[in-house]
């Protein structure tokens, strides 16, 4: 019986060991199987010969420049903020090369002709845009390290990664609003120059046009005029020490956004404010002068013309190298307000004077040309024409006293030429009515000219 337990304890380890092997031998899964693209990465990546490293160049010949082509798509135009001269882009970014390291034969590896992989683990340019505005520099650089590349048998690598950039743009504006900006955002190597590095724009197809935008990436704002690219090669110092003269030439591609802005928002809320405003005035030269009003309406439309003006400075870029059109509209507005208010304080001033104040003689031609502005003195008939009848308020006490009664009729002309200035009084009266009638003829001509500009600088 003992020897019986003895065998048991020797023999049951061994049973229990192979039991395991015996199930998955009878379930058939011997371990993980391999993938059809682990035969090609090994290839590729774990040569024991010549082990890929991802910090080297791509340049397999002495002599040989790597060449990049670089493409930029544009998704969505976010915004432009003039004030603070910031774009925001939703854009996609692609890089092309030739990795002489990474080629194959398809028919060795089941026909692979491409595959793709992590951008970490291969290598590629350290590209940057100047234009930059994000926080720290990391996020200023194009990180390609988070995103995937495709590997083609080849050796052709497309690289490409969707980001959201903001950059500066500077604002032109001197047609505002009416005006077109140009916004450039500029790729380069941060490290590497043209002595073994080249950066150009991607090659479009023949017959295909340049056209790197969505129709729809424009925004409620600005319109997406076009997204061209251009190549170049610029000259870069080295180094803080500009006195040392080292400067070395580095490939750059510059896409530029061209945008031109819908108006349509600054001419309803901020412009035919403004016009309605400087017609209204015109009204002022028709308003008798007995109403009193004339100098406050006047004063009433100069101070809103002036919260008008604040609101545009609010929503364009403080710069002192241009002023907008739309800036320079409402300083004249308020000029042609300011000269009106002048003119009719004149008129007013005129139009009160009393007998005692005698008109010279220059003033009475000037009563006898009031048929050029259509205030005739005479008519061709003989019979007695009474030009103008008004109702002469009673003064106060400690005014003239000559005093009117309030619906008394007083005329100006009769058929006998002499007694055409019969009153002093009459007379300054009537030539304010004359100066008014001038005023508005000059005050139309002018808003009438200024208001034809500003709707013109319009396409």
């Amino acid at each position: 019986m003992h020897l019986e337990r003895l065998i048991l304890l020797l023999v049951l380890p061994s049973c229990i060991s192979i039991f395991p092997s015996v199930v998955a031998s009878s379930s058939g899964q011997l371990g993980p199987k391999n993938t059809i693209y682990d035969g090609l990465l090994a290839y590729l990546f774990e040569n024991e010969t010549t082990p890929y490293k991802a910090n080297a160049m791509p340049i397999c010949e002495l002599g040989k420049k790597l060449k990049i082509q670089q493409d930029m798509l544009l998704i969505q135009l976010f915004d432009l903020d003039e004030p603070t001269q910031m774009l925001t882009v939703d854009v996609w970014v692609e890089s092309t090369w030739k990795d002489c390291r990474l080629t194959w034969d398809p028919k060795r590896f089941n026909n692979i002709d491409n595959f793709v992989i992590k951008a970490e683990e291969i290598w590629y340019p350290d590209l940057i845009f100047y234009e930059s505005l994000h926080g720290n520099f990391e996020e200023g650089m194009f990180i390609y390290g988070e995103s995937k590349a495709r590997i083609f048998s080849d050796g052709s690598i497309q690289l490409g990664a969707q980001a959201v950039f903001k950059s500066f743009c500077r604002i032109n504006i001197a047609q505002f609003p009416y005006d077109r900006q140009r916004c450039n955002i500029t790729f380069s190597s941060w490290t590497k120059d043209t002595s073994n590095f080249l950066l150009v724009k991607k090659e479009e197809a023949p017959g295909k046009k340049e056209d790197h935008a969505f129709v729809s990436a424009s925004n409620g704002e600005w319109m997406v005029e076009g997204f061209p690219s251009f190549d170049r090669v610029a000259d870069r110092k080295v180094g803080l020490d500009e006195a040392s003269g080292r400067s070395r030439q580095y490939s750059e591609v510059a896409f530029q956004l061209r945008l031109k802005r819908k108006y349509m928002f600054q001419q309803i809320y901020m412009l035919f404010p403004c016009m309605l405003l400087t017609w209204l005035t015109l009204f002022v030269f028709i308003m008798p002068t007995e109403c009193g009003e004339k100098i406050a309406y006047v004063t009433t439309i100069l101070l809103s013309l002036m919260v008008f003006l604040l609101m545009v400075s609010d929503n364009i870029p403080r710069s002192g190298d241009a002023v907008p059109v739309l800036g320079i509209y409402f300083c004249i507005a308020i000029a042609l307000v300011s000269l009106a208010n002048i003119k009719t304080i004149i008129s007013y001033n005129i139009s009160l004077k009393g007998k005692d104040f005698c008109m010279p003689a220059c003033f009475i031609k000037i009563l006898e040309s009031g048929k050029y502005v259509g205030l005739p003195l005479t008519h061709h008939n003989e019979a007695a024409v009474k030009v103008i009848s008004f109702a002469m308020k009673p003064r106060q006490a400690g005014q003239n006293p000559v005093t009117r009664h309030e619906d008394s009729e007083v005329p100006l002309s009769t058929t006998n030429p002499e007694s055409h200035f019969g009153q002093d009084e009459n007379k300054w009266r009537f030539l304010g009515i004359i100066l008014d009638r001038v005023f508005l003829i000059i005050y139309f001509v002018l808003n009438l000219a200024v208001s034809i500009w500003i709707l013109t600088r319009g396409d």
